[in-house]
């Protein structure tokens, strides 16, 4: 019986001494090292993708004007059309114009027989002169009608210009390859120069409005590849390129907006589409365990160091790419040191550690 009782205080006194030994807790009453798991920063090669969801948008804004005042015709097109660069949008009323050509035609012909005229008659004067049988007025006034002459031809080449000009501005041509934003006008109405017809949207390229999250932002820069999905075509994959990160935060989201291009060749892309970038990010740095970080992703991490003499040193730390369990270290430490990975819960800066698992 005593036997048995001496087995028990031994394994009690045994099971006493592994809390000790083993808990962190039992081990700071004891006032023994604490018990912590450890690995040394290394360098390694981190390899993470960042994903965004986002709406496609037009790759600009064209708003398109009347050049002249006339009636519509017709027009050709209704909002969300697609429509190719050259086609025709809008067909005003081309009698009025056409005529104003011909009057103008004929305003030139006109102007040039005149001129032509008065070529003739000063070059007649100036050797009549020469002959001493036209005086000097009458030279100079020969040379005043000719200019004036030059002058109303070169008005009515303005004006057959002009007119010609009207003529083509009588159908209005999309000038890219894209969609129907908004219509302004109807058939039959009349316009004045100057008026807004039509808004397209250019989709030789989209942007995808990607919505980064602030955790993630500071990985994404100009120039990135992704690779962009659209839930409209789940089997085709886009390539796309970070042109732009908007510094601008929403408040209600943290998330900042990168503008991403994305070729669309056959037009198949429209805005309001929901899509999807995927950026893959590789990069060797300095790095280790990212649940040996306080307060990751705050402004304030830092790690517990263990030193030489054993202490768990509270040491402030510049973190970057977090990516499958690890953390780039971008200041604060350097390779080699070793770092409390697991039992950090109840620790204090200067505590004695002892390194149960040093990996």
């Amino acid at each position: 019986m005593i036997a048995l009782l001496l087995v028990a205080l031994v394994l009690a006194w045994k099971a006493r001494n592994y809390q000790r030994r083993y808990t962190p807790a039992e081990a700071r009453k004891a006032s023994l090292p604490i018990p912590v798991d450890a690995a040394r920063a290394k360098v390694t090669k981190l390899e993470t993708t960042i994903g965004a969801a986002g709406q496609a948008l037009q790759y600009k804004t064209v708003t398109l004007t009347s050049r002249i005042s006339a009636k519509i015709h017709k027009v050709l097109v209704n909002v969300g059309d697609i429509v190719q660069s050259g086609a025709v949008l809008i067909e005003d009323e081309r009698a009025p114009v056409e005529a104003a050509l011909e009057s103008a035609r004929a305003e030139v012909e006109s102007a040039r027989v005149a001129e032509e005229k008065a070529a003739g008659e000063e070059k007649s004067m100036e050797v009549l002169k020469v002959k001493k049988m036209a005086t000097g007025k009458e030279v100079n006034d020969a040379r005043v009608t000719l200019a004036a002459k030059q002058a109303a031809l070169q008005e009515a080449n303005v004006k057959l210009i002009k007119a010609q000009l009207d003529l083509e501005a009588a159908r209005l041509t999309s000038p890219v390859n894209g969609i129907v934003l908004a219509r302004f006008v109807n058939s039959d109405e009349r316009i004045d120069v100057n008026q807004v017809l039509l808004q397209l949207g250019d989709l030789d390229k989209v942007y995808l409005l990607a919505q980064v999250q602030e955790e993630s932002v500071g990985q994404i820069h100009e120039g990135q590849p992704a690779e962009v999905f659209f839930s409209a075509y789940p089997t085709t994959t886009f390539k796309g390129t970070i042109e732009h990160v908007d510094p601008r935060v929403d408040p209600k989201t943290r998330a900042f907006t990168a503008y991403v291009t994305v070729q669309n060749p056959a037009l198949k892309l429209k805005p309001g589409l929901t899509g999807f970038m995927h950026v893959r990010i590789e990069k060797t740095a300095l790095a280790f365990a990212t649940v040996a970080v306080i307060n990751p992703f705050g402004e304030n991490a830092s790690v517990f160091a263990i030193d030489s003499h054993g202490r768990a040193v509270l040491t402030p730390v510049r973190v970057g790419l977090e990516a499958g369990g690890l953390i780039e270290i971008v200041s604060g430490l350097k390779e080699g040191t070793v770092v409390a990975t697991a039992g950090t819960v109840d620790l204090v800066n200067n505590d004695r550690v002892r390194v149960e698992n040093l990996q």
